[in-house]
């Protein structure tokens, strides 16, 4: 009944706002609660996992940038390129440079995803269609963050205190970004580098105002 009720919204999605962004919801919280699980996993398998996530990301927009071909374009063209440059990163002997243009599209794609957002939260829209578009805006500056940080310290080895310096240690970024992003601060993993540490308080300031900002929004409506 699942898998039956995901394919109907996944289908519907080109028709009406409301399924992209209930798909969006689905597709940001997968990859939260599974991204963790993916360290104990074969690196195919993630792999696997992180292009069916796309593929989900580049359908759910569709509804959301009818208007806007310029958005629709990048996040189809960075989207191929982050599937290729992943299942690329899997051939054997592959050069570890492949890494850096695949975090860099995805970060890209992201960004262009928090542009729909931010443009469908402030547009006149029903206000169901904003409150989703609110809670998806929250999750993906979080997903966002933790692909800056990865970046950041693959340009600037040792700005975090972690060993995870590829691709395959985003998971470890995830969870620090959101644990910044709600300031909970467990102070297991920390930011060394003046870079780091600026983009942490960044985020953490963002953690904060988004949901004040959100809330008065909708109270003032």
């Amino acid at each position: 009944m699942l898998p039956r009720s995901l394919f109907r919204l996944f289908t519907r999605t080109h028709l009406r706002p409301v399924y992209s962004l209930s798909l969006l919801l689905v597709i940001f919280t997968s990859s939260i609660v599974l991204a963790p699980m993916m360290i104990t996993k074969q690196s195919i398998v993630a792999t696997v996992f992180s292009c069916l996530m796309i593929i989900g990301l580049v359908q759910a927009q569709d509804a959301l940038t009818e208007n806007s071909g310029r958005v629709r374009f990048w996040l189809r063209a960075t989207g191929i390129a982050i599937i290729i440059l992943r299942i690329l990163t899997e051939v054997p002997a592959a050069p570890q440079w492949l890494a850096l243009p695949a975090l860099m599209a995805s970060m890209v794609f992201h960004l262009c995803m928090m542009h729909v957002l931010i443009r469908h939260l402030f547009s006149p829209q029903p206000q169901s269609e904003k409150l989703l578009a609110a809670i998806n805006f929250y999750l993906l500056t979080g997903i966002t963050f933790s692909y800056i940080y990865l970046i950041v310290n693959l340009f600037f080895p040792g700005s975090f205190d972690l060993a995870g310096d590829n691709i395959s240690g985003w998971p470890h970024y995830l969870y620090f970004s959101f644990v910044t992003l709600t300031t909970v601060g467990y102070g297991d993993i920390l930011p060394l580098s003046p870079l780091a540490q600026s983009l942490v308080m960044l985020e953490a300031v963002i953690g904060v105002l988004s949901p004040t900002v959100m809330i008065a929004r909708f109270v003032g409506k």
